[in-house]
């Protein structure tokens, strides 16, 4: 099976179509007719996940981040990226990256957190990105199931005079920097929201959600997009038997 094949897979349930303007998805190094010999999938690329290739013989690193954003005016390994681009290409390792149209898809990360977190939801912001729907239960629920899920232990909860009242909860889940977009309160109180759950929440919206009654719990980045790994394993383990998970931060 070659890397071109690996891709038409995932694009089937993230189309590139979906992608923003400004993100930079599909195949960032190598070739489309090299034949995959095995597949490491993982948030982003690092040195480590690098040396977990080589290490395993696999020429194909899947991740979710792009390998490649700004753009690269120059390859200089004295540069991090560079130098992890350049050791790609010394190891005939090809990379593919599928990002904001992973989050957008139905099939991607914010839907897949509603099947886990058990809601039956709607799109949230206005642009496609993150999920909406009834959780019939409290917040002390809701953070049991965030930990199993992630196996983050930390959260920051920000809990709103009704917040510790309500027995059930509308709440949104945006994986990623949803606490830093503007439009996320101004969408929360149309859709009646009382609860939002994302990461790297700016101190101003903070604000202005608790001071609608919204309460929130703050994740860590890494962990709100933490299921895309199990996500890409589960597509392709059955079809390329050599497809490895790896999940650390360096």
């Amino acid at each position: 099976m070659k890397v071109f094949d690996i891709t038409k897979i995932i694009e089937n349930i993230a189309p590139i179509s979906l992608a923003e303007e400004w993100d930079n998805v599909g195949l960032l190094v190598g070739s489309f007719d090299d034949e995959v010999k095995g597949i490491v999938v993982c948030l982003d690329l690092t040195e480590s996940v690098i040396n977990e290739c080589i290490s395993k013989n696999y020429n194909l690193i899947i991740t979710h981040h792009p390998a490649i954003f700004a753009p690269l005016k120059q390859l200089n390994k004295n540069d991090y990226t560079s130098n992890l681009i350049c050791k790609c290409i010394k190891n005939n390792i090809n990379v593919y990256s599928a990002h904001t149209n992973m989050d957008m898809s139905d099939k991607g990360i914010n839907f897949e957190m509603a099947k886990l977190l058990g809601i039956e939801c709607k799109r949230f912001l206005s642009d496609g990105l993150g999920i909406f729907g009834e959780f019939d239960d409290n917040i002390d629920k809701i953070l049991l199931k965030l930990i199993d899920i992630t196996n983050e232990k930390e959260f920051k909860v920000y809990m709103s005079n009704s917040g510790k009242k309500l027995k059930k909860h509308q709440l949104a889940y945006i994986s990623g920097s949803g606490g830093r977009i503007e439009e996320i309160v101004k969408t929360a109180i149309e859709k009646e929201i009382t609860l939002i759950i994302s990461s790297e929440f700016k101190h101003n919206i903070l604000l202005e959600l608790m001071a609608n009654d919204i309460s929130v719990i703050q994740m860590g980045h890494f962990e709100s997009e933490i299921i895309f790994v199990d996500i890409i394993y589960n597509l392709l383990k059955d079809i390329i038997n050599d497809t490895y998970k790896c999940v650390n931060f360096n």
